[in-house]
């Protein structure tokens, strides 16, 4: 019984506007989020986005998050020792080309670049110039030679543009670890007591091919890395987890449901759609609905020009025009029969 109870509590009534009573749910909590945000500027924590920022990001559906963060967690020897998941977490790391150099020199008369090496960041990434040359050669199958903690590149060629256009992709290029994976930091869970992996990125896809990697229980807080390499249910999923996690992290609370209800929405086509004029709001079947959020005249235009017909069954396009709108109690009808109203007697 009660069971029946608590689930009686969570049913919805017939006709009520789900999607309207979600959409106030988390708008109104997000004018807080701007005031707290103001508050609490000076103690901001700098290493995920929090906030209204990340709340934008998700229901704009931006393809890359502005501080992507991946949870790695480990399997076999690694998850218990920390030696291991040391190394596993030196694989994972990203190291690109412009943490090494210390200073850079062209020489156009003779077509060659050198890189000064720093020497502190090299021992510390536990690497030699000799290692650094010879993954230079690989990935850009480029001449060079090694001089203490300098490295020679010859270029054949006195053209200056191509000089310049090379040495920035060898700055830019990943000497060691997965690309686009970030730095990665070893963790330990207080309560299982395993080793994990944090990485400032979220190229999952890269990751999970890495020795000692629990392929199963890898999660990153970019959805479309997540859609790319899981699925777009995974998607959905992560969606309505970051929100949740965004909002708890401000103590505002809004029903799982809610979220829920914006992520289904965002997702239902199978791909990842943001809600605002470029996604949900600018692929309604209403004219009037897509007129009433943003570029109107654009929009009514179109369906003067192309013979539209708004058939008026939305909450929008009822509001627009002054008419009782088709949820709650505006979705009851009652009709009368003829021979009921001729027994109706006139007082």
């Amino acid at each position: 019984m009660a069971k029946e109870k608590k689930n009686d509590e969570y049913k919805v009534q017939y006709s009520e506007p789900v999607g309207m009573l979600a959409a106030q749910s988390v708008g109104e909590p997000g004018t807080q989020m701007i005031l707290r945000s103001f508050h609490f500027a000076g103690i901001e924590s700098a290493i995920a986005t929090s906030g209204l920022p990340r709340i934008v990001e998700l229901v704009d559906a931006k393809k890359k998050p502005s501080t992507p963060l991946s949870t790695i967690y480990l399997e076999g020897k690694a998850a218990k020792d920390l030696d291991e998941a040391e190394k596993v977490a030196k694989k994972i790391s990203e190291v690109k080309m412009n943490t090494l150099i210390r200073r850079t020199a062209e020489n156009f008369s003779k077509g060659t670049i050198k890189f000064m090496l720093n020497r502190q960041e090299l021992e510390s990434q536990q690497m030699t110039p000799r290692q650094v040359a010879d993954k230079l050669g690989k990935l850009m199958k480029l001449d060079s030679s090694v001089e203490e903690y300098t490295i020679i590149v010859s270029m054949h060629t006195k053209n200056l543009k191509d000089i310049r256009s090379t040495r920035v992709r060898i700055t830019r290029s990943v000497i060691s670890g997965v690309e686009g994976a970030g730095k990665a930091i070893v963790q330990r869970d207080k309560n299982a007591g395993d080793f994990y992996i944090i990485s400032a990125g979220s190229n999952i896809a890269g990751i999970i091919e890495i020795d000692g990697v629990d392929k199963t229980r890898i999660y990153t807080n970019d959805v479309f890395a997540m859609y790319g390499l899981f699925g777009i249910e995974a998607a959905r999923n992560v969606l309505a987890r970051e929100l949740k996690l965004t909002l708890d992290e401000q103590k505002i609370s809004v029903d799982y449901r809610h979220l829920l209800l914006i992520a289904d929405a965002m997702t239902a086509s199978g791909s990842i759609k943001g809600v605002g004029r470029h996604g949900l709001s600018g692929e309604k079947s209403s004219v009037f609905a897509r007129a009433a959020y943003e570029e109107t005249v654009k929009h009514l235009i179109n369906a003067a020009a192309f013979g539209e017909v708004d058939p008026m069954r939305g909450v929008t396009e009822n509001i627009l025009v002054g008419k009782q709108i088709p949820v709650g109690t505006g979705s009851v009808k009652l009709a009368i029969k003829k021979e009921d109203m001729a027994k109706i007697k006139p007082k």
